[in-house]
């Protein structure tokens, strides 16, 4: 195998940073798109309170919407990045999913065991930020993985 010139190296290195870039340019979701996903998210929590017919009804619509959501990320972008990839953005998803299992399971907890109502829908609002918020933490992190940040 014939060794690369110092010249070949930068420019080869060059090549992979411009890469990145274009990646990272592309990978911007719809304006939309974090807020939808927080706002189906939040809205699988505060059903949980919601007798059973509803709560079906809302994950039909919970599943038909997060693929028209994916469908639209990737007509936009031309492409899907799975949210647990290695890197930054791995640790953007484990917290949101983190924070998402807590703030549910604390809200079906105070809801069965104490029967403080409304708990899901208050943990529902504040699952509907946090997503949303970590939609946008996650494009930033995936932009710095890439280096174009």
């Amino acid at each position: 195998m014939p060794r690369m010139s110092e010249t070949e190296r930068r420019e080869a290195l060059a090549a992979i940073a411009a890469a990145n870039r274009r990646m990272a340019d592309q990978a911007k979701a719809p304006g939309y798109y974090h807020p939808a996903l927080g706002l189906l998210a939040g809205g699988a929590v505060a059903v949980q309170e919601a007798t059973l017919p509803w709560r079906l009804a809302y994950y039909v619509v919970l599943v038909a919407a997060l693929a028209l959501l994916a469908r639209a990320y990737r007509r936009k972008t031309g492409l899907w990045i799975p949210g647990y990839r290695a890197g930054r953005t791995r640790w953007v998803a484990v917290s949101a999913a983190t924070l998402f299992v807590a703030l549910t399971l604390g809200a079906l907890w105070l809801t069965t065991e104490t029967h403080v109502h409304g708990a899901a829908m208050a943990a529902g609002g504040l699952v509907a930020v946090l997503v949303a918020a970590a939609g946008y933490f996650w494009e930033r992190a995936y932009r710095r993985d890439l280096g174009a940040a």
